[in-house]
């Protein structure tokens, strides 16, 4: 409980308020996963919202969310009320999926992807947020501000980019709320191949080609992208889009001229079980013999992607803040190996 937060009685109308709204927000987008234990922290910090992930604790605000619940008391605008709401939202986004997946081979562990998620839980936020207001009573709520612009915008876009008539934005949005996390580009790839490759790529290929989709979504700023405004992500979603596009036309052309022979791609997790025999070959071929004897720490010690760095995740997830984009008052706890 560091950074001054308090721990709120199980019994107080807050809490039954915000565990209300928890439940509420989770029927939007069911998910199998709920790492929240029940235990409902009052932050005194900057921070709007985070996730333990070790206990499943929730800490919120006790000035920018839990004082503009209903129950608090305080007279609250409906812009202040749909910040609180949607940081339910983005909390309980990140509590109702799991992060990892050691051994999906285009899972993504890197700590670029903790921005992934987070634009993925604005997102999500911002599209509900007037739908839980209306479900909970709390009437016609506007839709709030990001406190993630970058993030947002750039998931949006990549949303755009992957959707279509075989899985839309919908269909996609939902698949990304259940996670894992470090699935969420492997995701957004699938959307790009049911949608623009599925009449060319053999099914036994596709977990290759999502591979091969994945690489060009690896944009250096998204190890940045927290701190940034939206026009940045907007151009950060471009600049994918140019990538992305190429890389389609390159698998299209290549099953157009050679339909019986796989599309050369390599996982970005190249801890987890390889794509094919075949490929497996290949990588290991590149990356030498798998190491034993050694235990492995997620998202710790592998060699990134697109100069992205090492994941070395800390306690908290989903820290919602206030503040300007280029300099975001988020702050989160000391960094930690997750083991």
């Amino acid at each position: 409980m560091g950074g001054g937060a308090t721990l709120v009685p199980r019994g107080a109308a807050v809490h039954r308020e915000f565990e209300r709204l928890y439940c509420l927000a989770r029927t939007l987008r069911p998910t199998s996963t709920d790492r929240w234990n029940g235990d409902l922290l009052a932050g005194s910090g900057e921070s709007w919202g985070s996730v333990d992930k070790d206990s499943g604790a929730i800490t919120l605000s006790a000035q920018h969310v839990l004082r503009h619940l209903r129950g608090s008391g305080t007279q609250s605008t409906v812009y202040e009320q749909a910040q609180a709401l949607a940081t339910v939202l983005h909390e309980s986004t990140h509590a109702g999926m799991e992060i990892d997946a050691p051994t999906a081979p285009n899972a993504v562990r890197m700590n670029l992807i903790w921005n992934v998620m987070e634009g993925v839980a604005e997102l999500r936020a911002m599209a509900d947020v007037q739908a839980l207001a209306l479900l909970s009573g709390y009437g016609d709520l506007p839709v709030p501000t990001p406190q993630y612009p970058a993030p947002h915008a750039a998931i949006e876009g990549l949303i755009t980019l992957a959707s279509g008539p075989r899985k839309g934005d919908g269909a996609l949005l939902d698949d990304l709320s259940r996670g894992p996390g470090v699935l969420h580009l492997d995701c957004l790839a699938d959307g790009v191949l049911q949608n623009r490759l599925a009449d060319v790529v053999p099914l036994r290929d596709r977990l290759a080609i999502r591979a091969a989709l994945i690489q060009p979504m690896l944009h250096p700023a998204w190890s940045r992208i927290t701190k940034l405004g939206s026009t940045i992500g907007e151009g950060v979603a471009q600049d994918i889009q140019i990538r992305v596009n190429s890389t389609v036309d390159e698998i299209r052309h290549h099953y157009q001229s050679n339909p019986r022979t796989p599309y050369p791609a390599e996982a970005p997790n190249p801890a987890a079980i390889q794509l094919s025999p075949a490929n497996a070959r290949t990588t290991q071929s590149k990356q030498g013999p798998p190491a034993s004897g050694v235990e492995m720490r997620f998202l710790d010690g592998q060699a990134p992607a697109a100069r992205a760095t090492s994941f070395r995740p800390d306690l908290g997830q989903g820290a919602r803040g206030a503040g300007s984009p280029t300099a975001p008052k988020v702050q989160r706890p000391a960094e930690r190996r997750w083991e």
